[in-house]
């Protein structure tokens, strides 16, 4: 084999996936077609659950010297212009003043505004560093699998060369043309809806949004070209680089290209300021999707991130999703190819990982039409626009009705902004990946708003809660979280779990991948904080909670077993598929 794993895509799947790898020990081979990493923002809202992945790889502290602050991102505004009529703002992304408890209790993490183009140069320098090898301006041809592994053809784009590697396992990260996922033959469900364009622009707007901060601006006039009826200043920046998004006054697919003149002039009329100085960067456009692939995984091959999942970038979910991934699969991955886990472990990213990227897409495209019953209320012509201003000032049953629905309208959106629960509530629920004792029950969360709210539990197949620990009265408190993952499983036990430490040194050492203990309450290895622990770790106190090195429950036992050892070391068995179940 020319490498273990070969990647096809740079972007935060793929960086993130050789990352991990080589973290493991595992040598990849990451390959793009463009000549270097992003080159514009494009993704910018990093989530908590991403930021998270991005910290059990050792990289917060860098990432938080580059990103903008969630202080940054506190609103989403409606204007007539940045200089003119507001229509309405609301907060965004863990700001509002009620849930911003919530936000501090689901997560160690904070939300970040960090464009794609700062976060990907940093994730190849780290992955280099760690041992993945990557090559720019190389395309993917095609591939042939066998039962031993997988040769692909790639060609240099710049002499023209053609020439194969042969590669254990590769994984598709392509993004939305994946031309992985085409040559697989594995089918993409849905459609794409319409066209959008992109300029990415510096110009001084502080006078026109520091005052009201926020990383969506959308403005909404009826002097606006059809190509560019709705446009949204989206911050890069603060106040001086954006992404300005222009959406088309109907779900139209066709490629627009107009002229700088004609973009320097729609600027200037959405800011609502001739005199402005604006520099354009660069342009592009973008196809708004609605489709999902039917499988992710064909025998030795995985398509991970936007080639599976395609959506609008409605609750920032795209790339954050595809770090997930990554760290879904890497794992995995690793622990096959080191010879911990049976090829059958792989099996489980398509029945983990696609009802998430599933739900993703659904949301997304569900947000994007709260957007466009704005933008009808308002009004995309001058002639509705100009009866919507009427309304809106009128003291009438009819005017009432009108900013009582604009209000309402506005309202809606909150599910794109302050959405935790589609942020944190990944789970993987009945998955071969987790196990569950006979009598165990699962937690009712029929009451829960999902999308909105987070599910809690240390039930096999959920997302790890968070609380604070401390070492002790003198030392800094940590999460539960960072007890667990780098790289390895963790058990989470309490007073009378001794059983449990002598466990983990056992199975380490006899199944040979990372198996670590710490125990949780008084007189235990960690204090529980705030007594948060106690509420939620769902087993006694001597019982014991398993976590996976991507910070999901594998299995919990409610008390000491009788022979911990033997109990663990079958559990963990049957979990890596290198025992019959």
């Amino acid at each position: 084999m020319d490498y273990q794993v070969l990647i096809i895509g740079t972007g935060p799947s793929g960086a993130t996936t050789a990352l991990f790898l080589a973290k493991y020990g595992i040598k990849s081979l990451v390959i793009s077609r463009h000549r270097s990493t992003a080159n514009t923002p494009r993704a910018h809202i990093f989530n908590q659950r991403a930021m998270e992945v991005l910290r059990d790889a050792g990289l917060e502290p860098r990432l938080a010297q580059v990103a903008s602050p969630a202080s940054d991102m506190q609103h989403t505004s409606w204007l007539d212009s940045l200089a003119g009529q507001e229509y309405g703002r609301i907060w965004a992304w863990g700001n509002k003043p009620s849930e911003k408890g919530n936000y501090e209790m689901a997560s160690p993490c904070v939300m970040s505004d960090l464009p794609q183009s700062v976060l990907e140069p940093i994730l190849v320098e780290s992955a280099t560093q760690a041992g993945a090898e990557f090559r720019f301006s190389t395309e993917f041809v095609g591939l042939q699998q066998d039962a031993a592994g997988v040769l692909t053809m790639l060609r240099d784009r710049v002499t023209g060369e053609e020439y194969s590697i042969r590669s254990e396992y590769v994984v598709g990260a392509d993004g939305a043309r994946s031309a992985v996922l085409d040559g697989l033959g594995i089918p993409i469900i849905g459609t794409q809806i319409n066209t959008a364009f992109n300029v990415h622009i510096k110009a001084d707007l502080t006078k026109y949004i520091a005052h009201r901060p926020g990383s969506l601006n959308w403005v909404l006039n009826t002097e606006a070209p059809g190509w560019s009826a709705v446009g949204n200043f989206r911050m890069v920046r603060p106040w001086s680089e954006f992404v300005v998004s222009m959406h088309p006054a109907t779900k139209d697919i066709s490629n627009y290209a107009p002229c700088e003149e004609d973009i320097m002039k729609r600027l200037h009329q959405m800011i609502g300021d001739d005199t402005v100085p604006i520099e354009i960067l660069s342009t592009f456009s973008w196809t708004i999707n609605n489709q999902v692939a039917e499988t992710w995984q064909k025998d030795r091959v995985f398509c991970i991130g936007d080639a599976v999942h395609r959506h609008p970038p409605i609750n920032g979910l795209g790339s954050n999703t595809c770090i997930s991934d990554a760290f879904n699969l890497s794992w995995k991955l690793a622990f096959v190819l080191r010879g911990w886990a049976a090829q059958s472990l792989l099996d489980t990213l398509t029945p983990e990982r696609k009802p998430v990227g599933d739900g993703v897409v659904r949301r997304a495209n569900e947000g994007m039409e709260f957007h466009r019953r704005i933008w009808s209320l308002l009004g995309l012509d001058s002639d509705s626009r100009e009866r919507c201003a009427a309304l809106l000032k009128a003291a009438t049953p009819e005017g009432r009705q009108r900013r009582e629905d604009l209000r309402l309208a506005f309202e809606a959106t909150d599910l794109e902004v302050q959405a935790l629960g589609i942020q944190m509530n990944q789970t993987y629920v009945g998955s071969a990946a987790t196990l569950v004792e006979s009598g165990d029950r699962a937690p009712d969360f029929s009451g829960v708003y999902k999308i909105k709210d987070i599910m809690i539990s240390t039930y096999p197949g959920y997302h790890l809660p968070h609380v604070w620990l401390a070492r002790d009265a003198q030392s800094e408190r940590i999460s539960s979280l960072d007890l667990c993952g780098n790289g390895g499983f963790t058990l989470l036990t309490g007073t009378g779990g001794e059983g449990w430490l002598e466990a983990a040194e056992n199975a380490s050492g006899q199944l040979e991948f990372p198996v670590r203990c710490h125990s949780i309450g008084f007189g235990c290895e960690y204090m529980d904080c705030y007594c948060d622990w106690s509420k939620i770790r769902g087993v006694e106190d001597d019982g014991v909670v398993l976590v996976r090195p991507d910070h999901f429950v594998a299995w919990r036992s409610q008390r000491m077993a009788k022979d911990p050892s033997a109990v663990l070391i079958e559990v963990l068995r049957r979990l890596m598929g290198t025992t019959a179940v």
